[in-house]
């Protein structure tokens, strides 16, 4: 995989910005603005489709992101259909746009200082703006109401990565000029915008260049020409008729009985991907509190495990980290009241092992945006200690309190309308009715009936009959909250064979760190361990070499709990059989994979485009394992 490269741009004395490569302007040097509203909204029916759609949502398919004015506009225009008719059908906006050369976000800025109508717009898409890593990236905006797909890289490799779900309503055919940007305009393209295209589709380009023309007609749309904006003669415009169109899956996008079954960050992240599309949500809990087994830690390390050559793994990894970031700061801006601190997470060269994978992840310029590497003096300035190890620093990693974050999502989804919490309730039985097609499910509370099932249940996950099959195993872990005399002035979280957070107040009312943790395959008991205390600290000592703080340090308490994992390492997100779906299998890294998991499922349940690429949802995917 390569590195994204950034657009290398220059104003022009109209103050426009000009692609340096391409030598074209990336909107009018008269009315940019106009043009765009004219040339892709108005042409495309829009705002008025929007009124009058049949669907809960509506997807804008784009080549060629560049300043995200196409988007920014599109955005505003749904917002004021929104406020026009607040009782319309269609609710939520999906964006996805493809951009091989994306301007960097400082360069963005400026762009869109132009546009002072756009300015609250352009100011939440620069606050969530991602990094020049290939692949997909999912910005939810106006809570929810408005999500962008950006998608970096070349659009011949990216766009076969859309699955069916993610068919377009309309088309903005953008880019820049055949004549200057030929590699984009090829028969490929073409055929995929077929493929994914819904009947009905539109299509508005401002170029009439015959090879368009004819691209887009042999692949089924109805074209013709229409006058151009302002001093362009003419411009594109088709509608897609073809029967060849793959069918959109047929699952529900009205609001339907969903219940969740678990009580972890799975089942809250799955939860709140869900009210956000309309659902009704029944999560039922066997617990008296949310957050009371692997998602009970005071502190987790969010950050990606790469691997040592590029893969979809690392790929994922990759993206699900960013996706967190973003996830976790928006719902904090929202008034989510959790602690957390994106203070960085350093991850030490410890071992020769670990120093060989090290130098081969820094060697691939893909991850560039991500880390950086640091020598043992670097890596000393950093944490705010003597570090005897160089390593790698993701500067926008941290921590996150998991069991508190996930007590703030139920306080927050308890007002929300559409959805209600079961504790002290544990699912016995659940059978499906091919009659009525619901599930009807047996409780320690009594009987409920739900269209949909999605098991999230952590360590219990395999106790249901649809997923005796999966291969899930248990792993016990501990962690220790360890008093902080002598490691105080620590100031980023460091993991090394294990972890340790800067020390925090928050939990018990003095200075504590958390150490962990351990892996323990030969247990199945949630009990807190004396000698997995003293392991946790020797390793700690072991690695950071600080003696004086292991000899004087005390363990205030210490958590157990007992992690879902898979024997190839990766998660489970999917569909089971008979309106079933799974999440589960996180791991160690919960809140890493929640987020972007729980979304990709929720888009799957509801029938809407999906975040994930074809090739890392089928890594994931619960039929990973059927036997063929």
């Amino acid at each position: 995989m390569q590195a994204i490269q950034s657009a290398k741009i220059h104003y022009n004395d109209q103050g426009t910005p000009v692609s340096d490569l391409f030598g074209d302007v990336y909107f009018s040097n008269e009315s940019g603005l106009e043009e765009t509203q004219y040339v892709f909204l108005q042409q495309n029916g829009l705002p008025d489709r929007w009124l009058q759609h049949p669907a809960e949502y509506f997807h804008i398919i784009e080549t060629g992101f560049g300043t995200g004015l196409n988007f920014l506009l599109a955005w505003h225009n749904f917002r004021q259909a929104l406020a026009a008719a607040p009782a319309m059908r269609c609710q939520r906006l999906y964006f996805s746009s493809f951009e091989k050369y994306p301007i960097t976000h400082a360069d963005l800025e400026l762009a869109l200082t132009q546009w002072p109508s756009l300015a609250p717009l352009a100011a939440q898409l620069l606050a969530q703006y991602p990094p020049a890593l290939p692949g997909c990236h999912r910005v939810q905006l106006d809570n929810g109401q408005v999500i962008l797909d950006l998608w970096l890289g070349d659009v011949h490799d990216s766009m076969p990565q859309l699955s069916a779900h993610n068919q377009a309503d309309a088309w903005f055919l953008d880019g820049f000029a055949p004549s200057k940007n030929p590699q984009m305009w090829q028969p490929e393209l073409f055929s995929q915008m077929a493929r994914l295209s819904k009947p009905g589709c539109t299509v508005a380009t401002f170029t009439s260049a015959g090879l368009v023309r004819r691209g887009l007609s042999e692949v089924g749309f109805q074209v013709k020409k229409i006058k151009g904006y302002g001093r362009k003669r003419e411009m594109c415009v088709g509608t897609f008729a073809s029967p060849e169109s793959a069918p959109v899956p047929t699952t529900p996008t009205a609001v339907s009985d969903i219940c969740i079954v678990g009580g972890g960050l799975a089942s809250v992240c799955l939860a709140l991907a869900l009210v956000s599309r309309g659902q009704k949500i029944h999560l039922i809990c066997k617990d008296p509190e949310v957050a009371s087994g692997a998602s009970h830690n005071r502190q987790g390390a969010l950050y990606p495990q790469l691997q040592s050559t590029f893969s979809a793994v690392s790929a994922f990894h990759a993206h699900a980290f960013c996706f967190a970031r973003r996830f976790y700061q928006r719902l904090h801006a929202q008034s989510f009241q959790f602690p957390h601190a994106f203070c960085g997470v350093l991850t030490l060269a410890c071992t020769e092992q670990l120093a060989i994978r090290q130098q081969k992840i820094s060697q691939q310029p893909v991850f560039s945006s991500l880390l950086k590497t640091l020598n043992d003096n670097e890596a000393s300035a950093v944490a705010g200690l003597a570090i005897p190890f160089p390593g790698l620093f993701f500067a926008q990693g941290g921590w996150i309190a998991p069991q508190l974050f996930c007590q703030a999502a139920i306080a927050y989804l308890q007002q929300q309308p559409g959805f209600t919490l079961q504790l002290n309730c544990e699912l016995q039985a659940a059978t499906f009715s091919h009659q009525t097609m619901q599930w009807e499910l047996t409780t320690h509370q009594g009987k409920l009936q739900s269209s949909q099932l999605c098991l999230a249940t952590g360590a219990a996950l395999a106790d249901f009959e649809m997923t005796a099959g999966l291969p899930v195993k248990q792993v016990r872990g501990q962690v220790s909250h360890v008093d902080c005399t002598g490691m105080a002035p620590l100031k980023t979280v460091i993991c090394h064979q294990g972890y340790i957070t800067p020390a925090n107040d928050i939990f018990s009312g003095q200075q504590e760190h958390c150490v962990g943790a351990t892996f323990d395959r030969s247990r199945q008991q949630a009990v807190e361990l004396e000698e997995d205390n003293a392991a946790n600290l020797a390793l700690v000592n072991k690695v950071l070499q600080q003696p004086d703080w292991f000899s004087h340090a005390t363990v205030i308490s210490a958590k157990a709990g007992l992690r879902a994992t898979i024997p190839d390492h990766l998660p489970l997100a999917g569909q089971l059989a008979n309106q079933s779906w799974v999440l589960g299998g996180l791991g160690a890294r919960g809140l890493l994979f929640a987020p972007l998991l729980a979304e990709q499922l929720a888009a799957e349940i509801c029938g809407e485009p999906t975040p994930l690429p074809v090739e890392i949802a089928a890594l994931v995917s619960a039929r990973r394992f059927e036997k063929s």
